[in-house]
């Protein structure tokens, strides 16, 4: 009986060519980065860029475009490594000022202005890259040195609103308030509906006791974003100033309304009704917010409610 015999290595040989024909290049790979980032698609623009650098391991621009697929991907680590590889073979702007980014978003301030600084040496009239260097020295605790870049940054973009209330916060903090007031005020300016300029200019009215004009700015964060219930505190407590009793318990009513559990509200609102005289109501929270664990409570109780009070206390482990 004859036996057909296979002969496979012609076969091997043609499966090896087509699909050597069938594989991508490293520019294909390119390319498909690039659209699967565009598409949001992060893994797989790591995937892409990761063989495309295969193809091309010295390519400066392949490590960046990865580098920033894994920041999209809160891979903060894995970028800063390609940013790094990116600058080693070939140092660019973009490079330093998104390694900054990424030591910024891993709370490493004095790396991340360094990063800024030397991407100023490639654009020394970015007003981004002075905002940010500011923003990584003020955070770093340079606050001199922030208000000059924030400064620089005004000089080359004064469109921005960010800009003046970053440098109005920096002026809060070194007691300045006049100049704070001033900045958040052309912040508002540009940017009518910037609740963090009013709130923080309504502060700084309450610092100089201009309790009106402190009311006024929390009135509008609150008209722009009612659900923040620190904003209610401040205008209530604007209000208590100027013996505005009954208009304050209304902001730690709706304090209440928001987060029924902050005794810190029933603490304020039965201050109110105690100087309305209304003691069973304002007894009433100072017994609430000792319950919730605002403790000073409890001594109000025993002074103007005249009563004991028991506190709760955690029994101790054995």
């Amino acid at each position: 009986m004859i036996k057909k015999i296979w002969h496979h290595k012609p076969f091997i040989f043609l499966l090896l060519i087509i699909l050597e024909g069938c594989s991508l290049t490293g520019y294909q790979m390119y390319n498909l980065g690039l659209q699967s980032y565009d598409e949001g698609k992060y893994f797989s623009a790591v995937e892409y860029f990761t063989r495309a650098i295969w193809d091309d391991p010295t390519n400066a621009q392949l490590y960046y475009l990865r580098g920033n697929a894994h920041s999209k991907l809160n891979n903060y680590e894995d970028a800063l490594k390609d940013y790094t590889r990116a600058i080693k073979l070939n140092p660019e702007k973009e490079f330093y000022q998104n390694r900054g980014l990424a030591y910024l978003t891993l709370d490493d301030y004095v790396n991340a202005a360094n990063d800024f600084s030397a991407a100023l040496n490639y654009d020394p009239n970015n007003s981004e890259l002075h905002f940010n260097r500011g923003y990584a020295e003020a955070l770093a605790g340079y606050y001199d040195a922030a208000i000059t870049d924030y400064t620089n940054a005004i000089n080359f973009d004064s469109s921005n609103a960010k800009n003046f209330v970053n440098r109005g916060d920096l002026w809060a903090k070194a007691g300045q308030h006049e100049k704070a007031i001033f900045d958040f005020t052309i912040a508002i300016s540009l940017n009518p509906e910037d609740e963090l300029a009013y709130y923080n200019r309504g502060n700084e009215f309450l610092a100089l006791k201009k309790f009106e004009n402190a009311i006024h700015d929390y009135s509008k964060t609150i008209e722009i974003n009612p659900h923040k219930t620190e904003y209610y505190f401040k205008r209530g407590e604007a209000k208590v100033m100027l013996n505005n009793f009954p208009e304050a318990a209304e902001d730690y009513s709706k304090i209440i309304e928001l987060d029924p559990e902050n005794g810190n509200a029933y603490y304020n609102r039965g201050i109110c009704y105690a100087n309305l005289n209304m003691k069973d109501v304002a007894c009433e929270d100072f017994t609430r917010a000792g319950e919730l664990g605002f403790f000073e409570a409890y001594e109000v109780i025993k002074e103007y409610c005249k009563k004991e009070v028991k506190q709760n206390k955690k029994k101790k482990r054995k």
